[in-house]
């Protein structure tokens, strides 16, 4: 500092015109740095897909052209290119997501239909707050207002409970959600900020996309006809080690007929995704827009001899999705390659609203504002709240009770599991492994456990797991009780159905 105030008093004096390298001294003076917030008051669009494996996107590197229209929103955004779930299953996923906390501290864990507890104050009840109009269109009863995801909302539309279209058409198709999405926008209060959320399920199992995305990468040069599912006789259902036969489709048992299936289902997204976006620009609601894509979990095709299911395990294949943030005239063009977490886009929204945050925290995550622009993470936290931890990413899953499930930890190169249960070591490290070391840069399939060749990278993510894993429960109960949301709400017949036919019931 000492140096930088002689190099300014020199330039004032003009002895600049005498020493030409104190002249460029000068010229060099650091620039000061751009506000790393966003413009306040922007309007917010949250665009989710159910089971969307970021590695099946064309923009972040695969081999089908899946996903035209989001590879066009990343290439005039941010794409973050290792986001992670907090749990990869859709209720405990958006309970983290919408309440910016870790599963382990929400306790809304392993399977949906858990209601998510009116006491904690969701990002959506917080816009409101700051003067936003709140309107959602969903497609997933796991996160519908039967268990209490409408908290905030205006409007709360749940396609499942609407009335078939003409010829019985599905109600949770794309094509139906983006209709629903664009009816919504045209009744948007446009005196005052929104907040806009639209969900997709199409991508989940069982993948059955229409016509004619259906048969799209069919035999195409990706396609691999050798590798067969083993097929259980007797059995409707089953995820490990092959399926069930109620699950078998047109009689076929190559891999790869679902994969292609469920990459048309992927490009039939995209589509909708692409004409609502279009539908907003029409209609001159993306100008001072922040607009974001990512998905709740991925899925496990056949990796780890684990079929058409997510939530079991904490591999990259159900944890890694897409995240994609759009600003025009605001973010540059720019590939964040660091880990995030899903838990850091309710702070950013809060902050995107003009709130206050005590160290750009709220709750348990981090307001990205910063980060978008290319400008450090900030590192202090406020008092009382769980310290950020940059450079890594927190996740669990499994189904096993009483906080036995998988606890999961990650920084750019190396990631580590822990299996306290012998269920879940015979799929990871084997039997009596507790902890597996994964190098992603050299064996991003997860195949082989490095903990031998890394001992200190071990060593350093235990310790990092320890700390996070075993500070005190944050306190989401801030609000108090409302009249309107006590008890648990009764699942009505049509969310049940659906759920049903998701394979969660």
């Amino acid at each position: 500092m000492a140096i930088f105030q002689q190099k300014r008093l020199l330039c004032s004096l003009g002895l600049v015109l005498l020493a030409p390298a104190l002249a460029l001294a000068c010229r060099q003076r650091p620039a000061p740095l751009a506000a790393p917030s966003l413009p306040a008051g922007s309007n917010v669009v949250l665009i989710t897909v159910d089971t969307l494996r970021a590695d099946h996107l064309s923009s972040y590197g695969y081999g089908r052209q899946t996903s035209p229209a989001i590879d066009r929103l990343a290439a005039e955004g941010v794409r973050f290119d290792q986001a992670s779930s907090q749990w990869p299953k859709t209720t405990p996923s958006f309970a983290s997501m919408f309440t910016s906390s870790y599963a382990k501290d929400n306790g809304i864990v392993r399977k949906v239909g858990l209601p998510l507890p009116c006491r904690f104050e969701t990002v959506a009840e917080a816009l409101k707050r700051q003067g936003y109009g709140t309107y959602a269109v969903v497609s997933n009863g796991a996160v519908g207002s039967d268990f209490y995801f409408d908290q905030g909302f205006d409007t709360f539309i749940q396609s499942w409970k609407l009335p078939h279209g003409e010829g019985g058409a599905d109600p949770n198709r794309a094509e139906a959600v983006t209709r629903l999405a664009t009816g919504v926008a045209d009744r948007i209060d446009r005196r005052k900020p929104f907040f806009l959320w639209v969900h997709y399920i199409d991508p989940h199992w069982p993948y059955s996309p229409p016509p004619p995305f259906r048969d799209r990468f069919q035999g195409d040069r990706l396609a691999d006809p050798a590798v067969e599912i083993p097929v259980a006789k007797g059995k409707a259902r089953q995820e490990m080690m092959g399926i069930g036969e109620g699950q078998v489709v047109d009689g076929h048992r190559d891999l790869a007929f679902y994969v292609a299936r469920y990459d048309a289902e992927i490009a039939y997204t995209d589509t909708e995704i692409g004409r609502l976006l279009a539908a907003l620009r029409a209609k001159g609601l993306m100008g001072r827009t922040l607009t974001v894509l990512t998905a709740d979990h991925g899925e496990s095709l056949g990796d780890h001899h684990y079929f058409f299911d997510h939530g079991r395990f904490g591999f990259q294949s159900c944890l890694r999705v897409p995240l994609v943030v759009h600003y025009p005239g605001v973010l540059k063009p720019r590939v964040d390659r660091d880990p995030v977490e899903l838990l850091d886009l309710a702070p950013t929204f809060v902050e995107t609203a003009g709130a206050r945050l005590a160290g750009r925290r709220w709750k348990q995550g981090t307001s990205l504002a910063a980060r978008l622009r290319g400008l450090p993470q900030p590192q202090e936290a406020p008092a009382k709240a769980t310290p950020p931890h940059p450079g890594l990413a927190y996740s669990e899953a499994g189904y096993e009770l009483d906080d036995h499930w998988m606890k999961i930890v990650r920084d750019r190169r190396f990631k580590l599991i822990y299996a306290q249960m012998l269920p879940d070591q015979r799929w990871t490290g084997g039997d009596g492994v507790r902890f597996v070391l994964y190098d992603l840069e050299r064996d991003p399939g997860e195949t082989h456990n490095a903990a031998a060749e890394h001992p200190e990278d071990l060593e350093r993510l235990k310790r990092a797991l320890w700390r996070w894993d075993r500070a005190p429960r944050f306190d989401l109960a801030t609000q108090p009780p409302s009249a309107a949301c006590q008890g648990e709400r009764r699942m009505d017949p049509e969310t049940e159905k659906l759920l049903h036919s998701l394979g969660y019931l």
